[in-house]
């Protein structure tokens, strides 16, 4: 309060001086240590503290571990007050429903002080890329881990890549500890510790802390009778107090003395080009880790290539952080912390480095695993194109292609020459299948292509393939069918390990090519207990495609809308794909046949009433990577906002029974040494030949029957 010596002055005198003590008192406050760090935790976390208050840490685990859940509870507990909904940084729909992290988020906490750059990473192989390019920018990782299913293959893919820096700090927290079902004591503990012995690359990285915890309740403590006992904790102090104390806070690069006599404003600044992005208000930004000096709004600003090479330049627009799910400027950025950074005048790409000045040298990266499969992506020319679709061009799909293969690495888009499709490059089926159900969401339609693998011709030209290494973990039960099933398709088996729960792990190598919809597989055979983890190990020559699997497709013959008696005597012949009251027309593809030939039936007449459909089917609709994997190389896919149908490229029944004639004949007076010379050989599956074409008697009487043709 004022001094009494003023206490008789006018109200706005006592008014100013309030004010001016009222200063003086959060001066005091803010210089002294305890008072700074309770005012750090209370306000915003936009300004970055110095250095030894900076901890930047990644969170990686397998899908559906807990990790979203557990940074909503770090920023509950924080003391900043942020209003924090469930799964909070799932924020994309196709996350908030499959359960599973597809984009790595950067969000800051503060905490007592001290400064925590949280990243969430995804946790499936086909996102691989995301984690990889994130895990530059830490100093630390949380290992999450279930109670209960313990370290599983996708744990080992994901911890494999943070470990390979000698200097990564993990840490461990088990979560879900007040899960009803419990394993002996230590069973969890022992199977991290034999990850982790397998894995790491310094015996530092074996010296880690472990912390038991519940997410979803809020609370860790450090010991798993501490965590299990009714004075347990109540809260994530335990957690927050272990990255303080055992991740170490950040180093910033050295810089020449001389660069920095050059640049004096920012002192040499450089920052990887981790996570791009292309913001509505903001334009192209870059989230990184800046590595040295430090940068202002409205500085110039270069590109510089791995190589050296000056390739860009503009200026900052703007310089912002996330807190929470909010973006908000900063002042600017200090060498240590993670930023976004918006440029104008160029658009930055992956392995670049942003720097201040010409002299600033790069920073060298890590290479992100290439793309091993691709999918052509054409305008939809079925009959019911346009009805559902918002953005139904070639221009339209382009341009949300080109989009995408900016903010994300892992995916490739290359224009045909003829313009008359884009080819997608992924990592797996999933990414290709995320991407494109996003599309389909926001109103794209279009037609997918089969996926097919991405060849390469050496310079002696031999064509090569991609060759990936599988892990399948599964129940002991279906040890040998998944085996087997692998081995027929060129499969070798190269390590089989027992894990906890009756399972056991199988590490096969086994082409790409030959592995595409074994996912799909896995998951009919193993009742979706199958755990697969893929990643991409060489290149190697061309081999022998894999045998037919599939058997023949039911298509219609008319158009119209698919009736309940009609579809109850298809279902005769096969399995079904659609229920009733779905628009078909000639070509579209509505089931499975029981045998190796296509069945060509009309599932849409007009009845008069007096016929009862009979108890019909629950079909089986096919997810998009599931139908991707399932189509052959003369049909293709129909995607729009409503719906995911497979077609056959030719529509008509007459025009793809003569085509398939004229590809028979044209390939038994083909040379069997062609196939390698000018193009690289089809994926099994492409068209059937003549053995293949020729119709059973009794499908040929079944398909007359359905149709009804009396002439005959």
């Amino acid at each position: 309060p004022p001094p009494a010596a003023m206490r008789w002055a006018r109200a706005p005198v006592r008014g100013w001086a309030r004010r001016i003590f009222g200063v003086a008192r959060q001066a005091q406050l803010a210089w002294s240590p305890a008072g700074w760090r309770r005012g750090f935790a209370a306000a915003s976390a936009t300004e970055a503290p110095s250095l030894e208050f900076i901890r930047n840490v990644a969170i990686i685990a397998h899908v559906d571990h807990g990790k979203t859940t557990l940074v909503d509870q770090l920023m509950r507990q924080s003391g900043m007050g942020i209003k924090v909904t469930e799964r909070m940084l799932d924020s994309k729909d196709l996350e908030q429903e499959r359960g599973i992290t597809i984009l790595s988020k950067a969000t800051r906490v503060a905490w007592n002080g001290y400064l925590f750059n949280i990243v969430d990473t995804p946790g499936h192989a086909d996102f691989g890329g995301e984690v990889e390019r994130v895990l530059s920018m830490v100093d630390g990782v949380v290992l999450l881990v279930d109670m209960v299913e313990g370290p599983k293959t996708q744990t080992k893919f994901v911890l494999q890549k943070a470990l390979q820096r000698p200097e990564m700090k993990p840490l461990v927290v088990i979560n879900k500890v007040d899960r009803p079902q419990v394993r002996e004591a230590g069973e969890v503990e022992n199977d991290i510790f034999d990850v982790f012995a397998a894995m790491a690359t310094s015996d530092d990285q074996l010296d880690y802390p472990t912390l038991y915890a519940s997410g979803k309740v809020g609370f860790c403590a450090r010991s798993l009778e501490e965590a299990r006992s009714e004075n347990r904790p109540t809260d994530m102090l335990a957690l927050f107090e272990t990255i303080r104390d055992h991740v170490p806070p950040p180093k910033p690069g050295e810089v020449d003395p001389a660069i920095v006599a050059l640049d004096e404003k920012c002192g040499g600044f450089s920052m990887l080009v981790s996570q791009m992005d292309r913001l509505p208000a903001l334009g192209p930004t870059v989230t990184g880790k800046v590595n040295t000096g430090t940068l202002h709004k409205g500085d110039k600003i270069f590109a510089k290539t791995l190589e050296g090479e000056i390739v860009d330049s503009g200026k900052v627009k703007e310089i912002t952080v996330v807190q929470g799910v909010t973006r908000e400027p900063i002042k600017k950025a200090v060498a240590g912390d993670i930023v976004a950074v918006s440029v104008s005048g160029f658009t930055p790409k992956w392995t670049q480095t942003l720097i201040s000045h010409t002299k600033v040298p790069s920073i060298p990266c890590t290479a992100i695993d290439p793309p091993v499969i691709s999918v052509r992506a054409s305008v939809n020319d079925s009959p019911l194109a346009g009805r559902d679709g918002k953005y139904i061009t070639m221009l339209s799909i382009g341009e949300r292609l080109e989009k995408e293969a900016m903010t994300n690495p892992a995916i490739e888009v290359i224009q045909s020459p003829q313009r008359d499709f884009f080819e997608i490059r992924g990592r797996g089926e999933m990414q290709i299948g995320i991407l494109v159900e996003e599309m389909r969401r926001e109103g794209y339609e279009m037609s997918l292509s089969p996926p097919m693998v991405v060849r390469k011709k050496t310079e002696d030209g031999v064509w090569t393939e991609p060759w990936e290494e599988v892990i399948i973990e599964v129940d002991n039960e279906h040890t040998s069918t998944v085996i087997d099933r692998m081995s027929t398709r060129g499969g070798t088996v190269h390590e089989v390990t027992t894990v906890p729960g009756d399972r056991q792990s199988i590490k096969f190598e086994i082409a790409t090519s030959s592995f595409l919809g074994m996912r799909s597989w896995l998951r009919d055979a193993t009742g979706g207990t199958a755990a697969v983890v893929a990643e991409f190990k060489d290149m190697r020559p061309v081999g022998p495609a894999p045998p037919r699997e599939r058997n023949g497709v039911l298509i219609s013959n008319n158009t119209g809308t698919a009736t309940p008696v009609d579809l109850t005597k298809a279902a005769r012949l096969g399995k079904l794909f659609i229920g009733e009251g779905v628009d078909v027309y000639p070509g579209m593809i509505f089931g499975e046949s029981n045998d190796m030939s296509d069945i060509d039936t009309n599932i849409s007449r007009k009845h008069d009433g007096y016929r009862s459909a009979g108890n019909l089917a629950t079909p089986q609709e096919l997810k998009l990577e599931q139908a991707l994997t399932y189509i052959m190389e003369d049909e293709k896919v129909e995607v729009t906002p409503k719906r995911i149908v497979m077609r056959k490229v030719i529509l008509d029944a007459a025009e793809r029974k003569n085509a398939a004639k004229a590809a028979a004949k044209e390939a038994e007076f083909r040379p069997a040494a062609s196939a390698g010379e000018g193009h690289p050989p089809a994926r099994s599956g492409g068209v059937r030949t003549a053995t293949s074409l020729a119709t059973p008697p009794l499908s040929q009487l079944r398909a007359i029957f359905m149709r009804g043709d009396q002439s005959v």
